[in-house]
């Protein structure tokens, strides 16, 4: 039965790709992503492709459902992992995707990826994305408690709508020290991956990409 796969492909680097996501992709007769996550796939593919952007996102979810109705199988590439800031929110939520198979390939996260090079253990960690319309009063008053209640913060920031600058000055405001540690790792497993770090003032003064996730460390007593 042809299945709607909503694959991981990790955070950017060819080299964190799984071999299942490879396979997904070597199997479906419909391949779609954005143009970066396709570019890694490109000796994997041998159906169809679709570009997604941001504008045609519902006419390629009605077209993949389509294909899959068409008893074709689909690969539909996110960017990380699905499950956290990915399409399988987007897709669940979907009108159009309600009667197909659908199934979840995970992959790298950015979260992973960042944790990794800050040799940072982070099953405590409070996980947060600005992401996909995501910055509302309640979430970021949800970012400023944790981490006032001493449970240090990872997160996604949207660089248009609530950037690692607008954090680091939200934050001071909410109550934190000015000298709260912060960690921003930008383009992860990338050749311009950077990793910065310094205090939330510092972070009020600084602009950083787009590709980034942002680490603060609660002061605990």
């Amino acid at each position: 039965m042809a299945k709607l796969n909503i694959v991981g492909v990790g955070p950017g680097s060819p080299d964190y790709v799984t071999p299942a996501a490879r396979k997904s992709v070597q199997e479906a007769q419909v391949v779609i992503g954005a143009q970066r996550s396709l570019n890694l796939f490109i000796s994997d593919i041998k159906g169809e492709t679709m570009v997604l952007t941001a504008k045609n996102l519902k006419d390629v979810l009605k077209h993949a459902v389509e294909s899959v109705n068409q008893s074709k199988n689909v690969a539909l590439l996110s960017t990380g992992d699905p499950g956290f800031s990915g399409l399988l929110r987007t897709v669940l939520k979907s009108t159009v995707a309600k009667d197909v198979e659908i199934n979840v390939v995970p992959g790298v996260s950015s979260l992973q990826a960042c944790a990794a090079r800050l040799k940072l253990n982070w099953d405590d960690a409070a996980l947060f994305t600005f992401h996909e319309g995501n910055v509302t009063a309640e979430v970021k008053q949800a970012l400023a408690s944790a981490v006032l209640k001493g449970k240090d913060a990872m997160l996604l920031p949207d660089s248009r709508a609530f950037s690692p600058k607008e954090i680091s000055s939200y934050l001071i405001k909410a109550g934190l020290d000015k000298e709260t540690q912060f960690f921003i790792c930008e383009n992860l497993t990338l050749d311009n991956e950077k990793v910065t770090f310094g205090s939330l003032e510092k972070g009020a003064q600084q602009t950083f990409g787009p590709l980034s996730v942002m680490v603060i460390k609660a002061n605990r007593k």
